[in-house]
């Protein structure tokens, strides 16, 4: 949604014009929050529309599935963690991104990688925790391709 406030100067938008200057979706998304049912002073509500305004610029990948996500992070084909690609994800989108990964494996997208004798190669993760190391397979950037996400 932010392309749709991305020109707007939202230190200019109050409880009295928000109907006039805010598109109508991001309106009534906001009016929850505004007096009498909520408890939205002007601050509250240019803080709310900046939060929605620089999460969305941050987070280029935010209108993807989690898989195209993973997709993406791998496309350059290189073994790597989920942590060592999302560094900055909390835990919870973590454990959604692997679970995400276990399904891309059954789709032949992704292995875990493995040693010689078979045994699962791990390093450790950003908490501590012993991670696995996903192997990108050829099947990913067909899956890419095939979705205009990158270029053959």
């Amino acid at each position: 949604m932010s392309h749709l406030i991305k020109d707007l100067d939202v230190t200019t938008v109050t409880l009295e014009n928000y109907s006039q200057l805010l598109p109508s979706i991001i309106g009534k998304q906001v009016e929850l929050f505004l007096p009498p049912s909520g408890s939205f002073d002007d601050g509250c509500l240019q803080r709310y529309l900046k939060n929605i305004r620089d999460y969305e610029e941050e987070d280029a990948n935010s209108s993807l599935t989690l898989a195209n996500r993973l997709r993406i992070a791998f496309a350059d084909m290189k073994p790597d963690t989920i942590c060592g690609r999302f560094p900055q994800a909390e835990l919870s989108l973590k454990r959604r991104l692997r679970c995400v990964a276990e399904y891309l494996i059954r789709a032949k997208e992704f292995d875990k990688l493995k040693d010689d004798e078979g045994i699962l190669i791990k390093r450790r993760g950003a908490i501590g925790k012993m991670v696995c190391v996903y192997q990108p397979l050829p099947k990913l950037l067909e899956s890419l391709v095939k979705q205009n996400l990158v270029q053959s």
